[in-house]
């Protein structure tokens, strides 16, 4: 039975990866303020050879390729996004937390990044960080509640008091 709530988790987590970052091609925001418009040639390929390597189920070759695209643009937080997801497909939620962490301290407007976080915390049974986490991703955008409202991953909090106190506060401000 464990290894199946795993299994899900893991399903769950990946379609979050593919729903949030997508697999087509697209404009990559660099998300912190630098003079320099986009990040540099080599931690986008980097980036992207890890994208693809996720996307095959080659997790150790994305997690490679995202550290390279990181080391090469520190600042640059679609890298540490992805990571933080394949991680999380390791089921290395702890590591998976740091750098989701870390790319909301680079860009404290990411709210994918706050919303995979209150993921996390809910599976590590950290339901106050959980909360807390979500309460700042639907704060920086408010279709973040409806995803909450139906996200599996978000069943374990839906019945709590902090949560239907965060969706009355949410409703009344809009």
């Amino acid at each position: 039975m464990n290894l199946l709530y795993k299994w899900d988790a893991l399903l769950l987590i990946m379609g979050l990866m593919l729903y949030f970052t997508g697999c087509a091609p697209k404009v990559i925001p660099y998300s912190q303020s630098t003079d320099v418009p986009e990040p540099n040639e080599v931690a986008v390929a980097h980036y992207n050879w890890g994208m693809a390597s996720a996307k095959d189920g080659n997790f150790d070759q994305a997690i490679m390729e995202l550290h390279l695209a990181i080391q090469n643009e520190p600042g640059w937080v679609m890298p540490l996004f992805t990571l933080g997801v394949v991680y999380g497909n390791q089921g290395e939620l702890d590591k998976a937390i740091q750098v989701w962490e870390r790319a909301t301290q680079l860009d404290v407007n990411f709210a994918k990044a706050h919303y995979n976080l209150a993921v996390a915390y809910l599976h590590k049974e950290e339901k106050a960080r959980s909360i807390a986490s979500l309460r700042e991703a639907i704060r920086l955008d408010k279709e973040a509640l409806s995803s909450a409202k139906v996200d599996p991953a978000l069943e374990g909090i839906r019945n709590t008091p902090e949560f239907q106190e965060l969706e009355q506060d949410t409703t009344t401000k809009q």
